[in-house]
């Protein structure tokens, strides 16, 4: 894309349409004031700018082009051209190479604020696309140039939003720092609704890492508290209700989180079917842990129509446990069914904790039965899929597996190649 001076801008409109300097004289703006402004010994004026423009479009008209010059184009510089474009272009849903040929523009022409808003735009939409690697870098490009703008509060979302890629690629411990960072810019700038996600979205990362007390802390501190219950947005502080409850259960609470569960639904009742949908699925869990079987398929089951509704990427996580049910009471074909479904779905929303999960429940079924073939073909389909999208969490329990299957089939040179291909893994 070029953008030329505004000397540059009469001659080439001229070339255009093949006219000379007269046909475009008009009142205040004679020929030889046009021979100024097109060599560049006098400036375009906003005024001037606006006679030519409309000068040029009633031109074009005559012979059908539309134009559609604005009344400042002749007096805007190059960089001042390319600020308005790319501006213009940031109205419209662009795809990454519209997005890297803006961000050409915005570097050629040193427009650092617009750079960083085009790259969190670029990052946006890799992580809507669930490419969270991709996200990241480009989420990393827009906080150092927001750092160059020493704009705090830009800061606060954008490490936000890394964290959250962090999460989705199951790497939480790095997760956990980004989401710190946000809380700390979020509380310098006073952004509360920066501040209470952040924090939920720490909490779950504790979460994730078994780092239970942690994870109550932080929302009992940074959430729930006295001071700051009343200001946070009542969605935010709803699901940390929930993660606390789960948080709880996990801590080995598990009378006192299936209370609070309890409490929620009555708070919530039908206004919300997602978080319901999570709250169902919890207490089947806790029922599926003390043998209540039936309690748990019916709160399982809820669960599993909200979700299939309403939020569908997290579905591998009830019928997990809905497989679960029926492998404690023996219906092993059912659950088989079940994980498989779950492994499917799981893989379709890029949900790779919960894909490592039904796989390890997978392997356990076939091993009940001592079916090597079926663990075998699993464990290679999942290490397929790893590669694919490039994730490390769950290899080396998949070719452990594939090793201990090798060697009791008698394959020794394969086991050991498997062996040689974990080592690494267990390494680092």
């Amino acid at each position: 894309m070029d953008f030329y001076s505004p000397s540059e801008k009469i001659r080439l409109m001229r070339k255009r349409f093949r006219i000379n300097q007269a046909e475009i004289e008009g009142v205040n703006m004679t020929r030889a004031f046009i021979s100024m402004m097109e060599s560049g010994k006098r400036t375009v004026s906003k005024a001037s700018s606006k006679a030519l423009a409309e000068k040029f479009n009633e031109i074009g008209k005559r012979i059908s082009v539309n134009l559609d010059l604005d009344d400042e184009y002749f007096s805007r510089q190059p960089d001042e051209d390319a600020r308005f474009y790319c501006e213009e272009e940031l109205h419209k849903d662009n795809n990454h190479k519209k997005l890297e040929a803006l961000i050409k523009i915005a570097k050629e022409f040193k427009l650092d604020d617009l750079l960083a808003r085009i790259y969190k735009i670029d990052g946006d939409k890799y992580f809507e696309e669930k490419e969270y690697t991709k996200a990241f870098m480009s989420l990393s490009n827009a906080l150092g140039k927001y750092k160059e703008l020493k704009d705090d509060r830009a800061q606060a979302s954008i490490y936000n939003s890394m964290g959250t890629c962090k999460t989705r690629m199951n790497e939480y411990e790095e997760a956990i720092f980004y989401y710190k960072q946000a809380s700390s810019y979020a509380h310098e700038m006073g952004d509360i609704a920066v501040y209470s996600k952040a924090n939920y979205n720490l909490s779950v990362a504790y979460y994730h890492i078994e780092a239970y007390e942690k994870s109550i802390d932080t929302i009992d501190k940074n959430i729930l508290s006295e001071g700051r219950r009343a200001i946070i947005d009542d969605t935010i502080r709803i699901n940390a209700k929930v993660m606390r409850a789960v948080s709880l259960y996990d801590f080995g609470k598990e009378k006192d989180a299936v209370q609070e569960y309890f409490e929620i639904i009555e708070q919530i009742r039908d206004n919300d079917e997602v978080l319901l949908s999570v709250v169902y699925n919890n207490l089947g869990r806790y029922y599926l842990k003390i043998n209540e079987f039936q309690q748990s398929l019916k709160y399982i089951t809820e669960s599993q129509r909200l979700k299939s509704k309403v939020n569908k990427q997290t579905l591998p996580n009830t019928l997990n446990n809905k497989g679960q049910v029926f492998f404690k009471q023996g219906f092993y074909d059912e659950s088989i069914m079940l994980f498989e479904l779950a492994i499917d779905i799981a893989e379709e929303y890029k949900q790779f904790d919960m894909l490592f999960e039904n796989y390890r429940d997978l392997v356990k079924i076939y091993e009940s039965r001592n079916d090597l073939d079926k663990i075998k073909a699993s464990m290679d389909r999942f290490l397929s899929t790893l590669d694919q999208y490039d994730i490390e969490n769950g290899k080396s329990y998949a070719l452990y597996k594939l090793a201990e299957v090798s060697a009791k089939q008698g394959e020794s040179i394969t086991s050991i190649e498997y062996l040689r291909k974990l080592e690494p893994l267990l390494i680092k």
